[in-house]
């Protein structure tokens, strides 16, 4: 998004030809062009017939007149009516060139834009900007780095488009390595470098970035806030998620749909649905991205009647709900254990809006049925699903077997998950808490060898608290805390208050 928003051979276009175009595109990538309407800036040719100039030479007006067309043509995908007509230009100026180019890249035909870039008479940060986004689209990293490492005169947006390509292939040292030997730097290569890291994994340095880039006295835009709402929603701190908050309602953002669609999604991450709900009735405009943000976030908190209230206001809203907003309706019946409500929206799911069932949605009626005990009304849902079950439903349907104690069913869900992850020891488990809840303890017995024959893994689970603004990270019957003893007197001290409060 950044490439493609950081860069545009119209740009260059419109510095060129002032007197003869009267866009006001400025920073306006060619591709962000194409998105918006067309019909400002191309105008509406139909058939392909050969265009016969009024006047022979360097007339500015027809020059124009020809690369609008050009442009129009591979927009539309017709690349090579427009290379005919690019061919039969009596004068071309670079615009026509950078245009006939940015043709070929936006059609995926990079060789035919690398031949016309070699025979440039000319070229200017445009003609390189566009070929270096080519290449980085491509993912032909190696040629990208060599035009850009030629390139006389880079600019901002040459050195944002590279450093924007190095994350999208994941060479995130190298990335921050260009970053960080930018002559020059403005509010959109800060973005890139924050969009890059947040969606690499590291959330902890997006948002040391966004600091850093305040401190820079450089003003953030929609962009880098959306990179910092995100990686804040990934490390689950609710204080510096208020921080950075605040910090976009200073600059007027909060009306901005794709930085509230974040801001609520940051905040049901965090657990705190109150603040979701708060930003969600202070947007001006939602669309189906705002919903299904606030469905899906209530009903993974076992706020089912919530998501089901929500899912009705966006209806009566005259928004369509899609498959993800389902979804999040199916996720809170099933965590509230609302059977007939849960069969009934995957009825209408699928009958009245035609919208057909997933694995997803067929894994939260299972879990749902699962949960409220219909373990072989859940079993016939697996084996009759048209596609193959997975692991994620025979532990919805063991889960369910743990809780019921149905231990024939619930082992044979358990064979399943083995055949399917014979290292995985979470099917076993489960399956002794059943085998001991009975008392059957050859069974137990039998499952500890397989355990220890198969070398079965768990992966560890942890739980946090955050203090201070500092997480701190802990698991069960953790030791490794600097002040652990003191900790579990604290909490020998609390369960004694509990049990006399409990028996007073």
């Amino acid at each position: 998004m950044i490439i493609r928003k950081g860069f545009s051979s119209f740009t260059q276009m419109v510095r060129l030809n002032a007197g003869r175009c009267e866009s006001k595109a400025g920073h306006t990538t060619l591709r962000y062009v194409h998105k918006t309407n067309m019909a400002s800036i191309v105008d509406a040719y139909s058939g392909h017939s050969k265009i016969t100039l009024a006047h022979k030479g360097r007339d500015k007006e027809d020059v124009v007149l020809v690369t609008k067309r050009i442009l129009n043509l591979s927009l539309r995908g017709e690349v090579d009516c427009a290379r005919a007509i690019f061919e039969g230009m009596t004068f071309k100026d670079i615009v026509a060139w950078n245009v006939m180019i940015k043709g070929y890249i936006e059609n995926r035909r990079m060789d035919n834009a690398r031949e016309l870039f070699d025979k440039m008479p000319e070229r200017d940060s445009g003609s390189w900007n566009a070929m270096i986004v080519g290449y980085m689209q491509e993912r032909l990293i190696h040629i990208a780095l060599k035009l850009f490492i030629v390139m006389p005169g880079k600019d901002v947006i040459s050195w944002t488009a590279i450093i924007t390509g190095l994350f999208r292939a994941s060479f995130v040292c190298d990335a921050c390595r260009l970053f960080r030997q930018m002559p020059e730097r403005n509010s959109i290569s800060w973005a890139s470098i924050m969009s890059g890291f947040e969606r690499n994994g590291f959330p902890m340095e997006t948002l040391c970035l966004f600091k850093e880039m305040l401190l820079a006295g450089v003003e953030p835009n929609a962009h880098a806030f959306t990179s910092a709402l995100a990686a804040a929603a990934g490390l689950s701190v609710l204080s510096s998620s208020k921080q950075l908050y605040s910090q976009l309602i200073k600059r007027g953002l909060e009306d901005n749909i794709h930085i509230g669609n974040s801001s609520i999604a940051m905040f049901i991450k965090c657990g705190s649905c109150d603040d979701a709900k708060r930003v969600f009735a202070d947007l001006p405009h939602r669309n189906i991205v705002t919903w299904n943000s606030m469905i899906n976030g209530f009903g993974q908190h076992g706020y089912g009647l919530m998501a089901i209230l929500i899912f009705h206001k966006m209806q009566n809203a005259q928004i369509s709900p899609d498959r993800i907003s389902f979804l999040g309706v199916l996720q809170g019946c099933s965590h509230c254990g609302f059977v007939n409500e849960g069969k009934q929206y995957f009825h209408i799911m699928v009958n009245d809006y035609g919208i057909l069932p997933g694995p997803e949605h067929y894994a939260c009626m299972v879990d749902l049925l699962a949960r409220a005990g219909k373990l072989e009304e859940a079993y016939r849902i697996i084996v009759t699903m048209p596609f193959e079950a997975t692991p994620v439903f025979w532990r919805a349907l063991l889960n369910g077997c743990r809780i019921w104690g149905d231990m024939d069913l619930g082992a044979y869900a358990a064979d399943f998950i083995l055949k399917l992850e014979p290292t995985n020891s979470s099917a076993c488990l489960m399956l002794t808490n059943i085998y001991a809840s009975a008392g059957r303890w050859g069974e137990l017995y039998s499952i500890g060898k397989r355990l220890s024959r198969q070398e079965a893994t768990k992966d560890l689970g942890c739980s946090w608290v955050e203090t201070k603004g500092i997480i701190k990270l802990f698991t069960s019957r953790d030791e490794t805390h600097l002040e652990s003893d003191q900790i579990y007197q604290t909490v020998k001290l609390l369960s004694h208050d509990i049990v006399e409060y409990a028996g007073a």
